[in-house]
């Protein structure tokens, strides 16, 4: 299988470095505020008395360890990067899954892309809108987006003859990508919806699975 280096696009902000122990977690309750409204749909309208009360901090904590709400939004982000390029890494270095059948590895694949996004509804939204504002930033998501896929393409490309696509190494590269976005799509609009979460993993599988034209 070919090595996959970590990016260098994942490290856009530094992280601040507190001295002191109380610093170190007023950051992490400063951060957790940051998700949670997020996750709430309430990061753009809070203020930062607003965020350093919900993390039982001060507004001159928050300032001296980040200085601005951009600050926060950007290192929420961060580690929303750096999560998914180690749990990509985590599942394609799992298994030898070249001697596994293919279905396993989709299988597996799309529990570990849903359970990534789920619940991060608010990161996504800051995510797209950031993306849609920042040429810089969204090339940063295009390469978060290349990195998962290339993942994933080496592994598929263990298992050509399982594939029988009339155009497997296309194929391969198009099924992450929309793969992606319809998780994407999903977490964000809950258009899927009317599906339990079980159901929505079995069903992109068959998504996967049907498209590739997978059988051994």
């Amino acid at each position: 299988m070919t090595a996959v280096k970590l990016p260098q696009f994942a490290n856009f902000i530094i992280m601040p470095e507190p001295t002191q122990q109380r610093s170190r977690q007023a950051l992490k309750r400063l951060l957790a505020a940051g998700e949670q409204l997020l996750a709430q749909n309430q990061f753009e309208q809070a203020g930062v008395a607003l965020i350093a009360q919900q993390a039982e901090s001060s507004v001159g904590t928050f300032y001296r360890l980040l200085g601005d709400k951009d600050t926060l939004l950007q290192l929420l982000l961060q580690n929303f990067f750096q999560n998914s390029i180690t749990t990509i890494q985590t599942l394609t270095d799992l298994k030898p899954w070249s001697r596994l059948p293919l279905e396993h590895f989709v299988q597996s694949l799309v529990q570990t892309l849903a359970d990534l996004y789920q619940g991060r509804r608010g990161v996504l939204r800051a995510l797209i809108l950031k993306a849609s504002q920042d040429i810089e930033f969204r090339n940063n998501v295009h390469q978060l987006n290349e990195f998962i896929a290339k993942a994933v393409v080496n592994i598929l490309a263990e298992h050509l003859k399982e594939m029988h696509h009339p155009k497997p190494t296309k194929a391969m590269q198009v099924i992450v990508h929309v793969l992606l976005g319809a998780l994407n799509q999903h977490t964000v609009t809950g258009n899927l919806g009317y599906l339990t979460d079980d159901e929505v993993k079995e069903e992109l599988a068959r998504v996967v699975i049907a498209y590739l034209d997978i059988y051994s």
